[in-house]
């Protein structure tokens, strides 16, 4: 009893406050790693517990009438108990051990016990000690997170094999599998980036230790695999062939199948040929119609498509070389003059920017696209509004066939390609909608429970910090907003003229000159990958802080107005070349007259009439023509008080190339031109802005 009551008095002198310190994202000047003394007993080294986790961020407190440590994190909690060497995880079936020492009124513990069950990587040097915060902690989280409440039961094992495919080459194929019989439900994912692979370990220990195999394999030439890695070409037969020997393994009970981006790409391209295991897909951020995120209205995603394509099949990238390797003329060289050599598929890609190109219907992108509509196995999608494959995403959950879409479910949100929080100017707190946590979530329901966790829309609105739950999308709205275009001066931070409720009666105009050497850079948008810091709503310039863009604004919204779906500019114009572009940015301005971007528009005088349509080059210089310019779809309330704004230029760069004023294809143009181009309003041509609306009811 004696023991006890003295172990009792030092426990609570080590453990005798309650701590809650910030998180470890807060801001901070970098100081060096604190140091732990380390103590040796029966060979095993212990490092001070209240020191490390204080310094880690993590909640401490002690309960003097239980004799119970508890370290927790906001996710996860442990319970020691010192008397028993023991503890609780919250995320584990059953007590584990805890190896504990006390001495100086300091409670010690078994470094290992904190790298397995606290995130905590110890470095432990002679007698002292270092500790920082596990990199794969938040990935951890997200499965521990889960909504079923599995916890870790099992152990795992791991294991590599080099799988065939049907020429002989050999992919390298990663297996984490729980100890036992099974079999298992099991997760695949395949992906041609090694820098994941670190990731992927983690959710395969998190997948394993609680009863799914967790199987990842690189693609050709890529983390290992032999042979040649040529970007998407062996994807779909690799795929398959892989997919097939995963289902003929025993221990295998059935597959879901999941991945972002690529990754996406790699699970979507197989989905008319799953074999039996196959239940259930999982693809985030990847356009199964890929002309569509490669190229505009005969314009090329630049930050997309180039950028891609200098990081990920030449040795050559550097950020200003690609804007330089974007602005050579004729693109279609860029990657023989300025790369090094032919890149293949890359003049496939910008080469062709009709829609509706043969090329686009054939090889891995025909195969792409007639997937989609045979999958017939449930499928969440996840989309950002800020990623720019948003549009292809849509049309996936469009495509799937009715019986699928049924039980399917997509979720779209404020999101860029790498869901940062796209638009935090305008604040929230629920846009998080972990993909990792939703990946398991979805597997364990449709393959343990068998039945789909959620199905239908959900989508974010941006502004109202709320999730609205659709049917489809986009979604039908129940109102507009319409505003004209005027010559009419209004006050704004900058030069602009007034978006009016009603048309002018007189005709009137307004004129800048475009010059492709000398475009408008882009500020902010939807369509841009590589460019990190401007994907998503951004700050602005001043209105017409250029000399060629041609800014409007309304009067302030009379209260809080959802616009939902595509925004329309309805423009009447005219120029002085046989081809050229008009682009514009829509905006909210807040009451001190900053303006944040809320969705681009291009669209270029060859594919006016139609941009899904082929290209048609029959403009007369001079001619008045209208310009139907539409948005990608977004929700988003715009605050009482706000203004509305619309800039309108030639040229948003490099979220797209700009056009040279020239006719014909951009990639194989060599000259530019420059444009005088002219915006009509008024009387007869009443250039307009249309906003779809949605009630909170609708």
């Amino acid at each position: 009893m004696m023991k006890k009551q003295l172990l009792s008095a030092l426990l609570a002198g080590a453990l005798s406050v309650s701590l809650a310190v910030p998180a470890l994202g807060a801001e901070a000047e970098p100081a060096a790693a604190p140091s732990y003394p380390v103590l040796t007993q029966d060979g095993t080294q212990y490092v001070p517990l209240r020191s490390i986790a204080e310094d880690l961020g993590l909640s401490v407190a002690w309960d003097q009438t239980t004799l119970t440590a508890t370290l927790s994190n906001g996710i996860w909690s442990i319970q020691l108990q010192p008397m028993a060497g023991t503890a609780d995880v919250s995320y584990v079936e059953g007590a584990v051990e805890a190896p504990i020492l006390l001495q100086d009124d300091r409670i010690y513990i078994d470094p290992d016990f904190l790298s397995k069950y606290a995130d905590t990587v110890v470095t432990v040097d002679g007698d002292s000690a270092t500790a920082a915060a596990d990199a794969m902690a938040g990935t951890r989280n997200d499965i521990r997170a889960n909504d079923y409440g599995v916890k870790q039961s099992y152990e795992y094992e791991r294991y590599e094999v080099m799988v065939p495919m049907d020429d002989g080459v050999k992919l390298r194929t990663i297996v984490y599998k729980p100890v036992g019989e099974g079999p298992w439900p099991t997760a695949f994912t395949r992906g041609p980036y090694p820098q994941q692979e670190a990731t992927k370990d983690a959710l395969g220990e998190e997948y394993a230790s609680r009863g799914f195999a967790y199987v990842y394999q690189y693609c050709r030439g890529k983390g290992g695999s032999e042979g040649e890695y040529v970007a998407n070409v062996d994807e779909r037969a690799d795929g398959i062939t892989s997919l097939n020997w995963l289902n003929d393994q025993d221990w295998v009970e059935s597959i879901g199948i999941h991945g972002h981006s690529y990754l996406a790409l790699t699970t979507w391209i197989v989905g008319d040929a799953l074999p039996e295991k196959v239940k259930a897909l999982h693809a985030q951020c990847y356009g199964v119609l890929r002309n569509l995120s490669v190229s505009h209205s005969g314009l090329v995603a630049a930050d997309n498509i180039i950028a891609w394509t200098m990081q990920n099949c030449t040795d050559v990238y550097d950020y200003d070389y690609y804007l330089e390797s974007a602005q050579y003329l004729p693109g279609i060289k860029a990657d023989d003059d300025l790369w090094g050599g032919n890149v293949e598929g890359y003049d496939d890609w910008i080469n062709h920017p009709d829609f509706t190109a043969p090329y686009w219907d054939e090889g891995c992108w025909g195969d792409l696209k007639n997937a989609i509509p045979e999958i017939d196995v449930p499928v969440a999608i996840f989309g950002g509004y800020y990623d720019h494959h948003y549009e292809g995403t849509i049309e996936a959950w469009n495509m799937l066939s009715e019986e699928t879409r049924a039980q399917s479910h997509m979720v779209l949100g404020p999101w860029n390609h790498s869901f940062g929080f796209a638009t935090s100017w305008k604040g929230g707190e629920n846009y998080t909608y972990d993909v990792n946590t939703d990946t398991f979530n979805w597997f364990y329901s449709i393959m343990v429970n068998d039945t789909a966790p959620a199905t239908g829309v959900d989508a974010y609105v941006v502004g109202d910090d709320e999730w609205v739950h659709l049917d489809s999308f986009p979604m039908e709205s129940d109102g507009a907003l319409t505003y004209y275009l005027t010559t009419e001066p209004t006050e704004s931070n900058g030069t602009a003229y007034l978006l009016s409720s009603e048309p002018a009666a007189e005709a009137d105009t307004i004129s800048y000159v475009y010059d492709p050497t000398d475009p408008k850079l882009t500020e902010g948008g939807e369509c841009l990958l590589t460019t990190g810091n401007l994907r998503g709503s951004n700050e602005l310039s001043p209105a017409g802080y250029r000399d060629d863009v041609i800014s409007f604004v309304s009067d302030p919204v009379a209260q809080d107005t959802t616009l939902a779906g595509n925004l329309v500019a309805d423009l009447f114009v005219s120029t002085d070349v046989e081809d050229t572009a008009f682009t514009y940015t829509i905006s909210e301005v807040d009451a001190n007259g900053v303006a944040h971007n809320i969705r681009n528009g291009l669209l270029t005088l060859a594919y006016r009439n139609d941009r899904y349509a082929p290209a048609v080059y029959d403009y007369v210089p001079g001619e008045v023509v209208e310009m139907k310019i539409e948005s990608l779809p977004i929700v988003w309330t715009v605050s009482a008080g706000n203004r509305i704004r619309i800039d309108i230029s030639s040229s948003d760069f490099p979220e797209f190339t700009s056009h040279t004023n020239t006719v014909g294809n951009w990639a194989e143009q060599t000259e530019t031109k420059i444009a005088n181009q002219t915006i009509h309003l008024g009387g007869d041509y009443p250039s307009s802005v249309t906003l779809p609306t949605l009630s909170v009811a609708g």
